[in-house]
């Protein structure tokens, strides 16, 4: 939960290094070689829900967002996700007008058996995907919107300055089991975000673990990603994002490795490790079709030689290469592992144009 990570008066040290995840994008033929070679940011993350209509409407009202494309129930993606036959999942794709990454895939999966991934959750407790981030114009307004429709963070807003750059910083749940980070710049005005008029792309994703350098074995050695930043840093007092007590958050140690999505503007991933703040582990429900934030999806050149790459790095495959349909991609090879403290990976190759 991030600045990605501007976490808060209480974690102040952090600012310099986290806000890098969150730059402005860029274009460059170098960058674009280098996806079609491996594994760059993700473009998409995938959120399990309910109710499609209450997460569009939430999106288009309050985030202004819109609807991106809608896909009828698809038998590819029962059999990549391990579905039973009788299951049917109804997708809806949003983006933040004008953002040509940072999605949100909406999915709703009925006929087959399905519980929250981080039900009741502490914002500090391992397993899955914490925590998706973005940035917001207005933080009041979207507290005030959420309020309304029964999200509730572990803190309220938190507003510091450190390193020249005021913030405000809100992560809140929804009830469904989905967490969001939003954060508003103060000061000095935020640069290239042209996109930005209530809520940003999502930009970040944050991953608490239980090993962190079993973690950076796995998105570093494994996958190949290239790290963005790492630091070590001890709170403050006062209030902070993550909910703390005041006197733990004075004291407690917390590691954090950063990766970068790279100038095309795709999301970033943020593996933290606290572990003077131990609690319940999720990660054996953390993959589809359970409830939450249930996937982050990389478009790659070469589906099959990140498969490759998996298995020669000692990684079992969650689904093995197969075809599926992906909207608004068409016919796309896919692979999927069960990452590090159960983050569930989508490797996405598109086959047609």
């Amino acid at each position: 939960m991030s600045a990605p990570m501007e976490f808060g008066s209480s974690r102040r040290r952090l600012i310099a290094a986290s806000l890098a995840l969150m730059t402005t994008p860029g274009r460059g033929a170098a960058w674009a070689a280098a996806r079609a070679a491996g594994i760059g940011g993700w473009r998409e993350a995938v959120l399990i829900v309910p109710d499609l209509a209450a997460w569009t409407e939430t999106l288009t009202v309050v985030g202004g967002w819109e609807v991106a494309g809608r896909s009828a129930p698809d038998m590819s993606l029962n059999a990549f996700w391990g579905l039973p036959l009788g299951a049917r999942t109804e997708q809806v794709l949003m983006r933040n007008v004008g953002a040509r990454t940072g999605f949100l895939r909406l999915v709703k999966a009925t006929g087959v058996a399905q519980t929250q991934i981080r039900p009741d959750d502490q914002a500090w407790e391992t397993g899955g995907i914490q925590a998706l981030d973005l940035r917001v114009v207005d933080m009041a307004a979207t507290e005030a919107a959420l309020h309304a429709r029964g999200w509730r963070g572990p803190s309220a807003p938190v507003r510091y300055k450190t390193y020249g750059v005021e913030v405000i910083q809100w992560a809140p749940t929804s009830p469904d089991g989905v967490r969001l980070s939003f954060i508003q710049r103060i000061a000095p005005p935020l640069q290239g975000w042209t996109e930005l008029k209530r809520w940003s792309r999502v930009a970040n994703a944050a991953i608490i673990v239980k090993d962190l350098a079993a973690a950076q074995g796995f998105f570093g050695a494994a996958l190949g990603l290239k790290p963005g930043f790492a630091t070590n840093t001890v709170g403050g007092d006062g209030p902070n994002v993550m909910g703390l007590p005041w006197d733990l958050a004075r004291s407690l140690p917390i590691d954090i490795q950063g990766y970068g999505g790279g100038p095309e503007g795709d999301g970033a991933i943020e593996l933290i490790s606290m572990p003077g703040a131990r609690g319940r582990d999720f990660s054996i429900h953390a993959r589809p079709p359970n409830l939450g934030i249930a996937a982050l999806r990389f478009m790659v050149g070469d589906a099959g030689a990140v498969a490759e790459r998996l298995a020669k790095g000692g990684q079992t495959l969650a689904a093995p290469v197969q075809v599926i349909s992906l909207a608004p991609y068409g016919s796309c090879r896919a692979v999927a592992v069960w990452g590090s403290d159960g983050a569930w990976l989508e490797f996405i190759e598109r086959l047609t144009t």
